[in-house]
């Protein structure tokens, strides 16, 4: 009977100590979850300003757009074929009479 208990009583040791394994391991696998959640959290962020920023480039370069056609416009210069491409692929497509103004 002595050697039964001393066998459940060990079988209690090793099956402590691989719990006590499993609850650091579960610990670290916590902490490194926090650590990315909060990777992810900045990571999130840096998208949205860029983002925003990508949005205001695009309103300033179609501002610079609008501002550079109509300036040709009232100067009676054409816009040279590769600005004229680089529109057109943008989706703005300046009518021909104003894009290519006779030239002086």
């Amino acid at each position: 009977m002595a050697t039964r208990t001393r066998i459940c009583q060990r079988r209690v040791e090793i099956l402590q100590s691989k719990l006590r394994s499993q609850s650091c391991e579960i610990d670290r696998l916590e902490a490194e979850n926090s650590e990315q959640r909060q990777s992810n959290n900045v990571l999130q962020l840096e998208v949205a300003r860029l983002k925003r920023a990508q949005r205001t480039n695009v309103q300033d370069l179609a501002h610079l757009a609008a501002w550079l056609v109509s300036l040709a416009n009232a100067k009676g210069v054409s816009l040279d074929p590769a600005t004229l491409d680089i529109l057109n692929r943008r989706g703005w497509h300046p009518s021909k009479r104003q894009a290519r103004a006779a030239r002086p």
